[in-house]
This record gives structure tokens, C-alpha cells and sequence, in this order.
């Protein structure tokens, strides 16, 4: 168990630390009774607890000793450079360095103090300036607001000394750097390192005296907090690429709701009726005299402050007052901030009006209240608006606490007209104790009022107010998939271009509208859209979206308020995977049992991991994609290389690890340890596995097969590897609709490795080239090349190869139109099989052709045989070996052997004249397109509905589905089956002719198909479109 205060590791049974004497349980803040270390409320007076878990203010000691074992991490913070002008020039005139020291001390100091009360750290003083970093190892999601804040109150702090010879420049920069321990001589420091350090610290040397520079990433994360005024882009000296760089000149002081009214497009509210109507109703009570208190409460960009906004300003438009306050993370640096926030909304007092002009204000606006003129006083030296005439009396703290929460009762109670009055204060957990005390005198004073108080806050905080009985909460979950959908579509447009970026989008933010509008940002930025918001069209493929900035801080901020075990745990879980199972997180972290369990359950506190059913499986997820994400990506590459090899030796050791199921994990956990070989090993599995049942992930694990060994050293095992990755591109290549010009260079090289390490295989892959060529409508090609393949193989001994490449030349005879030719070269390869009893021959690499194809060759043949003798109308024969092949299907046959019996039924349904026959077996080729998501399957599929419904007296629905089928065949190129499609076309089309026209175009495309296929019971009915033409000539 690991102390929290210290970081020392003690016993599992101890209640109090052996080192520093902390306590191990939760102390209440109210009645200061331990609590057991996962208590939620206080055994003894039931008082909320603070959530077990959390680590604030880790002692540097042990962030160091956790970042050296580590390593260092990859953090996104913010950095500020600070010096003071010419000092150089100063020093040397000063002639001792001890009165040098003396002079820049005070302005070093003023620049620590303002890095510290927006609690950032300086990490180092370099004679006459200071670094400094905030967002890390103190973690901030606001970080770069802190950083604006804190160079603002350095130019104040150093502008009050009214020295002209003591004159700062500032820099500040967001980015990514890596965090590491420093080893020095005698200590140890925290420093940060990367190219933003140095954009930074050009933001400084770039900056004139008495300013601020900013860069825009800066800028981007702080602008509903500061004033700017931009700058341009700026070359900077060791940079490639110009920096757009802002001045940075005050705060943006501006309520909450002004965010929302800043004139950028606003989405749609979507997915928030029931919580709108919740507040309406409360608000309907409250006017009647009922005052309650709402409680808004979701994760961070879940959409409370969007709720508030929306409800805030339909009362504004009833003619509802509305008052508002917002609690800011950094707010603690400021006494009563939101507070004092609210107030000044109350008395209407602006930033920049003079202070008589608000002090009038105040005065004119308290006069109506029932108040003392004590009260009035004090409220105007509270307010920074004391009147020197008039100062308020001298009261000790207590006193003057007491006052001031009497008046806000006061001014809550006082209602002079009657109008119902809505006071918001948002995100209350970022309060500090002081500015709590007077939320709660307000959520008391509301009641028997007019007034209605709404909060909003997020999971975990808890306050005294919310245990009373005028308290209401209202739950903001996330989005539902339809909502989400609509709001990118807003963002979006309707582009089918889109559809799977959407998808992906949605998928990653969970629900979380902040998330999917930053995401949606993210990929608009970088410029692979056409078109503007809300009709944008995808110009090109996309990579992954990278994370932006804004998502990470909020995510990274919850992660680094983790205890360090439980810190570690997860980030271990995330190398894992978004499911994580215990038998393989147990081995990895490598950690005692009982702080394993410990961590996993502040874990699940902390709302970031949650318990899988069935609950015994011992499996955890992450809560949302996007903590796994930032999780993984802190983590320096050095530690994920050893993680990931760690986590794929754990799933070998157990027996599901072998499975071929899992295969595709382990392949992935190689690659990412750089173990590139037993990836590439893996990988092939996986490939071969989902072939089966998937061609096109088949043919996307077959082309990273394929990168992997771009980089590997030429051997004869790493060559047959090559031609066997690129074969199999060919071979799930034509399936997926790949053109002869795109598996070219695949062809090619595959060859090329093959005749030099491989030429066993040699003939299968020029058997594939051909099928491919095929597929574009050179089926005469594809007999070429499998004739000379077949002179490549023997009957004998060699069953596998020469019965596969025969079934080939079958294939490609067929698809001529040489179908007494197809028919006899595949006789050819089950007689060798037959006479060889089987083939399990090795071809490459241990596998035999089956396994290489991906499916039973001999099934393939005994179905190819079927088609052929339907189009040969030998209806009876087909039939007989139909039944067989249905009745004798080997386990999992590949959908696109599959379809062939049921796709030839179909055809011969037509040739026989039973439509009863064509329904069911379309229905089949349709559920295996469905499953496959093949597009040869899908044309294939199309077809068989159009014949059904040609065939069954459905002519014009018929040719509708088949002219569908047409234009997706031309443009999936699967041009063998046009001659089906068209003979198709013809056949629903004849019966529904409207002039000579269009017969005399039909004909002419039967008679060049017929030329072609010489399927001969198509013939009767080009007799009847030829005896048309003739009647009507």
C-alpha cells in the first residue's frame, strides 16, 4: 500500500503511514472520523467524504522518484519564458555580481510569486529570468489560462515597482514536450524537452519589453479568458514552419453565458428535452413562490453549461432576471472569486467602468433592500469600491464573514416586485471552502422565495445543500447515437464521403457533444475538406484524427490526479486494450495482488475503468475511448515498447492466446515492441483466419503484411513471406474489386520472389494475376496465363498445385464462354484428386492451396461444375450434382464459393421455367453478401433479386434491380458477371419494349453475349425478339 502524502510503500494492513503518519482511511472534514479507504459518506455523521483516489499536491520527492522510474512521460502543457530586459548591460555596470544579485532579486521573486499563485512551478532561474510549466507535474486542464495569468501578473507586479531599468519580456507556448527527471551532481530537478520548450523561449526573445507574446496554440486554449492582439506569422529562428504568434494585452472579464453569445455558430441543443423540461418545471414551482435549488450534473463537456445557457436566456426572454457567477479552476489565486463574480452581475458593475461610476451603482441598487448602511459598506469594500469618505467599519474576520453572508440572504429574500429571479453559478466543483460557505447560505435563503438556484458541477463533488429538501438534481448523460449523428451533421453536411468519418467520430467521443465538436474541429483544420461547414465533402482518404489539444488537457487532468499505483495501473490497461482482462493485467503490472486490487478500485471510483458482465470473468473497459487514448499517449515510447511485449508473452501463455482469433492482438502488440518478424508471423495467421469470412480485412492484413517486410533483410524465408503477402493481395484483390492496374506492382513483385526463393508457388500466383485480369473483362487473358501455369505443374506427385491451377483454367474457360472446355479441365482436377486421395501438399510456408486460397479447392470445382452445366443446359445433371454439393458443405466454405450453387440455381430456375426454384436461393446469396459486405457478392446478390423477379412475372422491378446491378458491377469491375446481368436485363426487358428501338438494341447485346458464353438455353428467347423485329419491320 503506497502512502499518498510521502509515496512510501507499508504493509496492506496498516491504518496510518510508517513514514509520515497519515492515515490511510478517508477523514471526514466534518466530524474528522476515519473512514474505510473506498467510503463515499461518513460512517459516524454521514457526511459526504472527498473521493478516495485523488492525489492533488504529490510531494516532489515522489513525482521525481515516479517519473525516473518511468523514465519521464509526453505531457501537453504550458511553458513560459520570463527575463528581464538588457539586464546584461546592468550587471556589468553594477561591477559586483553581489550587488547585481541584489538588484534582480526583487524582480525574480515577483516573477516566482506570480508563477506560483496560479500554481505553476519554476523549474528553473537562469540569472535574470525564469522557465516555468504549468499543466504538469501539478496537474491543470486550464493550464494555458494559468500561464496567460500568471505573465499578466508579472508585467503588473513588475510595472508597480516603477523602475524604467527593470523592464520583462514574456513568452508563452502549448504544445507536447516529454517530462523527465534530471540527474545532476547533487539533485534532482523536473524538466520538460522538445522543439516547444525552444518555440517558447523564441516567444520571449521575440517580445518587446513590458510584453506578452503568445503563440496561437497558446491562444486557442486560453481565448474565452484573454485579450489578444494578433501578430501575424512570424518566421522563428530553428523552426521550419512560420508561427502565427498573438500579443497578449488583458483578461476577458465576461459572465459565463458570453461564451455561448460570442458570435460563432452555435450547434443545435439536441438530445435534451427531458432535461430542459425539468428545469421548466422547477422553474414553474419557483415562480409560485417555491424556491428550490438545481443541481446540473455530467462530465466535462457533457453540455451543462449549454443547458444553462439555453434555459438562462428563455427566461431572459419571458422577462425573468437572471444573474450568473462561474467558479474558474484557477479562481483559488482569487478570494471569493465567484462570489464576487456573482455580485457584480447583481449591481450591474462592468470591469472597465470607473470605480465612482460603480460605486454609484451599487449605492442606487441597494437603496430598495431592507439593509443596514453597515451592510452597504461593507458590501463596497468587499467589492474593491470603498468609499475613502466613508469607510466601512473594522470587524475581525469572523464578524465580517457573518455580515457578508447575512447580506446575501438579504439580497435573496429582498424581492421589492415580485420577479421571479434565476441566479446560476457554474461548474461548483473548482470552489474553494471560503466561496462554499456563502453557496450554501444562498441555497438556504432561496427558500419561500421567488427565486430558483441552478448549479451545475461534475460527478464526485458534493456539498451540505444538496442533502436538503427543496434540492433537486438533474443527470446530463451522454448522447444517444442518433443525437450525436445530428450534431455532426450540422457540422458536417449529409456528403456520403462522410458516412464512415461520422461514424468514427461518434464512435470515439462516446456521446460527449465538447468531444465530438473538437474532434470535428480537428479534421476540418487540417484541410481535407471541401466546401464549408454544414456542406463539407471529403477531398481524399483520412488518417486517424489526432486528439486535440483541449480534449487531452480535460482527460489528462483526471488521469493525473490519480495515486501513482492506480496512475500506473491504467496507463498498464491502456497498453492492453479498451477491454482489459485481469489474467492478463496481473502479469503485466507485476504488482502485489492487494495494491492491484486497491488501485482497480479507485480506479472505478474515479469513474475511469468499470466491471464487465458476466462479473467473474474478471474483464474491466475503459469508460471511454478517448481516457484510453490519452492514457497510451503520455506513456514514452521506450515504456510501450516493453508494455506491449509484456502483454502479447501474456496472452501466448495462456491456450485462447493460440487461437487464430486472437492472432490479429498479437500481431498488433509485436509490431508496436518492434518485434517486426513474429508480428509479420501473427499477422498471416489473422489474415488467413478472417479470409474466410471477411475478404476485405483479409486484404488489409495481407497489405501490412506486406509493409512489415518492406524493411526487413532479403532471405529466403522473409522473400517467400513477400510473395506470399502479395499474392494473397491478388488473391482477395478481385473479391474487393481491385483493377488490373492497381494489382500490377503486387503481381509483379510477387513473382519476382517467387521465382527466386519460391517457385513451387510460382503457378497459383500466376493463376490469381489472371483472375484479376478477369475480373476487368480479359478473361482470355486469364486462360493464357493459367495454360502456362499448368505447364509449371504435374499430375503426379505434385496433386495440390496442378488440381488447383486445372480448376483455375476450369474457371477462366468458363467465365471465354469455352464452357465444354471449363467442364473438362475441371474433371481433370477431381479426377487428380480423387486418384491422389486428397491434396494436403505443402505449396509455401507449410500451407497448401487450400489455405492459401482461403477456401476447399475441391468444393470450388464441384460448384464451378454446376454453373457450367447450367449454361450448358444440362438442367438434369446440374441438378443431381446440386443436391450433392448442398448437402456435403465443408465447415466454413468461403461466402464466394459459397454463393456459386445458389447463384447458378437461380440461372437454371430461368432456363427451367420455375420461379418457386429462383426466391430462396436468391434470398441465400443476399444473406451471404450481407454477411461478407463483398462487393463481387453484392452485384452477384442484385442480380439473383432481379432474375427472381423477371422470372416470377415481375419484369419491370426485375430490370430496375438488374440496371442497379449493371452500374455497380462497372463500378466494383466484376465484369464477368455482365454477360448474367445483361441476359438478365433482356429477358424482364422484352416483355415490356415500347418501341423497335429498344428491341433492336436488346437483341444486338444478346447476340454479342451469345457469341461470347454459348449458353444455349438463352436462345429461345433471342428467337422471340428476332421474330418481333420481323413482324414489324
Amino acid at each position: 500500500m503506497q502512502c499518498a502524502r510521502c509515496g512510501s510503500l507499508n504493509k496492506a494492513g496498516n491504518d496510518y503511514c510508517e513514514d509520515c503518519g497519515a492515515p490511510f482511511g478517508v477523514e471526514c472534514d466534518a466530524c474528522h472520523h476515519i473512514n474505510g479507504p473506498a467510503s463515499r459518506f461518513c460512517g459516524r455523521c454521514g457526511a459526504a467524504l472527498a473521493t478516495k483516489g485523488v492525489n492533488p499536491d504529490p510531494t516532489p520527492q515522489r513525482l521525481l522518484r515516479s517519473l525516473s522510474t518511468k523514465g519521464g512521460e509526453r505531457k501537453n502543457l504550458t511553458l513560459l519564458f520570463a527575463d528581464i530586459r538588457n539586464s546584461t548591460s546592468l550587471i556589468d555596470s553594477l561591477g559586483d555580481p553581489e550587488l547585481a544579485m541584489r538588484r534582480l532579486e526583487p524582480v525574480l521573486n515577483l516573477m516566482k510569486d506570480a508563477v506560483h499563485r496560479y500554481d505553476g512551478i519554476v523549474n528553473k532561474i537562469q540569472g535574470d529570468g525564469v522557465m516555468a510549466l504549468f499543466g504538469a507535474p501539478r496537474p491543470h486542464e486550464d493550464h494555458a489560462v494559468r500561464g496567460c495569468l500568471a505573465a499578466l501578473a508579472m508585467q503588473d507586479s513588475v510595472a508597480r515597482l516603477a523602475d524604467p531599468s527593470m523592464q520583462i519580456r514574456v513568452g508563452l507556448h502549448t504544445g507536447e514536450v516529454v517530462v523527465q527527471t534530471i540527474e545532476n551532481s547533487i539533485y534532482q530537478t523536473y524538466d520538460a524537452a522538445g522543439a516547444n520548450v525552444h518555440i517558447a523561449n523564441r516567444m520571449e526573445q521575440m517580445a518587446e519589453q513590458g510584453c506578452i507574446f503568445v503563440t496561437r496554440d497558446t491562444y486557442i486554449a486560453a481565448k474565452q479568458f484573454v485579450e489578444v492582439v494578433p501578430l501575424g506569422m512570424q518566421t522563428i529562428r530553428g523552426i521550419a514552419a512560420p508561427v502565427e504568434i498573438f500579443k497578449l494585452t488583458g483578461l476577458l472579464n465576461a459572465p459565463a453565458s458570453d461564451v455561448f453569445r460570442s458570435g460563432r455558430r452555435l450547434a443545435p441543443l439536441v438530445g435534451r428535452t427531458d432535461q430542459l423540461a425539468a428545469l421548466e418545471l422547477e422553474l414553474a414551482n419557483t415562480v409560485k413562490g417555491d424556491g428550490r435549488v438545481i443541481g446540473v450534473v455530467g462530465e466535462a463537456g457533457i453540455g451543462k453549461s449549454r443547458l444553462c445557457f439555453e434555459f438562462t436566456e428563455d427566461c431572459r426572454r419571458q422577462g425573468i432576471r437572471v444573474y450568473e457567477g462561474r467558479v474558474l479552476a484557477h479562481g483559488r489565486a482569487t478570494p471569493f472569486q465567484p462570489v464576487l463574480e456573482l455580485l457584480r452581475d447583481i449591481f450591474g458593475i462592468r470591469v472597465k467602468d470607473p470605480v465612482e461610476v460603480s460605486r454609484r451603482r451599487v449605492i442606487d441598487r441597494f437603496a430598495p433592500i431592507a439593509a443596514s448602511d453597515q451592510q452597504l459598506l461593507l458590501l463596497l469594500e468587499f467589492l474593491g469600491l470603498a468609499d475613502p469618505l466613508r469607510p466601512a467599519p473594522k470587524l475581525d474576520p469572523r464578524a465580517l464573514k457573518v455580515q457578508l453572508l447575512d447580506l446575501v440572504r438579504t439580497l435573496v429574500r429582498a424581492r421589492p416586485d415580485d420577479t421571479p429571479t434565476v441566479v446560476l453559478i457554474e461548474d461548483l466543483h473548482w470552489i474553494d471552502a471560503a466561496s462554499e460557505e456563502f453557496v450554501e447560505a444562498l441555497a438556504d435563503a432561496v427558500v419561500g422565495t421567488a427565486t430558483l438556484f441552478v448549479v451545475n458541477y461534475r460527478p464526485g463533488f458534493a456539498a451540505a445543500f444538496m442533502q436538503r429538501s427543496h434540492y433537486r438534481q438533474i443527470v446530463m448523460p451522454p448522447l444517444a447515437w442518433a443525437d450525436a449523428n445530428r450534431l455532426l451533421r450540422e457540422y458536417f453536411g449529409e456528403d456520403p464521403s462522410l458516412a464512415l468519418l461520422s461514424r468514427n467520430i461518434i464512435e470515439r467521443a462516446q456521446g460527449n457533444p465538447f468531444f465530438l465538436e473538437e474532434l470535428a474541429n480537428a479534421t476540418a483544420e487540417r484541410g481535407d475538406f471541401e466546401g464549408e461547414r454544414g456542406a463539407y465533402r471529403l477531398k481524399r482518404g483520412i488518417d486517424a484524427i489526432p486528439l486535440p489539444p483541449t480534449v487531452q488537457a480535460v482527460v489528462a487532468a483526471r488521469i493525473d490526479h490519480l495515486e501513482e499505483i492506480a496512475k500506473q495501473v491504467l496507463e498498464t490497461a491502456a497498453v492492453i486494450g479498451r477491454l482489459v482482462a485481469m489474467s492478463i493485467l496481473k502479469p503485466v503490472a507485476a504488482l502485489p495482488n492487494d495494491e492491484l486490487m486497491e488501485a482497480i478500485s479507485q480506479l472505478r471510483q474515479a469513474e475511469l475503468l468499470y466491471d464487465l458482465p458476466p462479473y467473474d470473468q474478471g474483464l474491466l473497459a475503459f469508460r471511454h475511448p478517448l481516457i484510453q487514448e490519452v492514457a497510451y499517449a503520455t506513456q514514452l515510447r521506450s515504456r510501450l515498447v516493453a508494455l506491449h511485449a509484456a502483454v502479447a508473452k501474456a496472452i501466448e501463455s495462456f491456450d485462447w492466446g493460440k487461437l487464430d482469433e486472437f492472432a490479429g492482438l498479437l500481431a498488433y502488440h509485436y509490431e508496436a515492441a518492434g518485434r517486426t518478424l513474429e508480428a509479420v508471423g501473427h499477422l498471416q495467421r489473422a489474415a488467413q483466419w478472417i479470409g474466410k469470412t471477411n475478404s476485405a480485412e483479409a486484404l488489409k492484413d495481407w497489405k501490412k503484411v506486406r509493409s512489415l517486410l518492406q524493411d526487413q533483410p532479403q532471405s529466403e524465408h522473409n522473400d517467400r513471406l513477400r510473395a506470399l503477402a502479395s499474392g494473397q493481395t491478388l488473391n482477395f484483390g478481385w473479391r474487393e474489386g481491385m483493377s488490373a492496374d492497381e494489382v500490377k506492382p503486387y503481381a509483379e513483385e510477387a513473382l519476382k520472389y517467387a521465382r527466386n526463393a519460391d517457385p513451387a508457388h510460382e503457378p497459383i500466383l500466376i493463376g490469381a494475376y489472371g483472375r484479376v485480369l478477369a475480373s476487368t473483362a480479359a478473361a482470355d487473358d486469364y486462360v493464357n496465363l493459367v495454360l502456362d501455369a499448368v505447364k509449371l505443374t504435374s499430375g503426379k506427385g505434385d496433386v495440390g498445385r496442378f488440381a488447383t491451377v486445372n480448376a483455375m483454367l476450369s474457371q477462366a474457360y468458363f467465365m471465354s464462354g469455352r464452357l465444354n472446355e471449363a467442364l473438362k479441365a475441371g474433371e481433370l482436377a477431381l479426377a487428380a484428386i480423387t486418384e491422389q486421395g486428397g491434396f494436403d501438399s505443402n505449396v509455401t510456408l507449410g500451407l497448401n492451396p487450400n489455405q492459401i486460397l482461403g477456401f476447399d479447392v475441391e468444393h470450388w470445382i464441384k460448384c464451378l461444375r454446376i454453373r457450367i452445366l447450367v449454361r450448358l443446359g444440362r438442367f438434369r445433371e446440374a441438378e443431381r450434382r446440386l443436391s450433392e454439393v448442398l448437402q456435403a458443405v465443408p465447415e466454413r466454405v468461403a461466402a464466394v464459393v459459397q454463393f456459386i450453387p445458389h447463384f447458378a440455381s437461380v440461372e437454371m430456375a430461368w432456363g427451367v421455367g420455375k420461379p418457386e426454384l429462383a426466391g430462396p436461393h436468391a434470398a441465400k446469396v443476399a444473406e451471404l453478401a450481407e454477411q461478407s459486405g463483398m462487393p463481387y457478392l453484392r452485384v452477384a446478390a442484385t442480380a439473383c433479386a432481379g432474375l427472381a423477379k423477371a422470372i416470377s412475372g415481375q419484369f419491370a422491378a426485375g430490370a430496375h434491380q438488374l440496371r442497379e446491378a449493371i452500374d455497380f458491377a462497372r463500378s466494383a469491375r466484376v465484369a464477368e458477371l455482365h454477360a448474367t446481368l445483361l441476359r438478365g436485363l433482356i429477358l424482364a426487358s422484352a416483355h415490356d419494349v415500347q418501341n423497335d428501338e429498344e428491341v433492336s438494341l436488346l437483341v444486338k447485346n444478346a447476340e454479342g453475349l451469345l457469341d461470347v458464353s454459348g449458353a444455349a438455353f438463352f436462345e429461345p428467347r433471342l428467337v422471340q425478339l428476332r421474330s418481333y423485329l420481323e413482324r414489324h419491320e
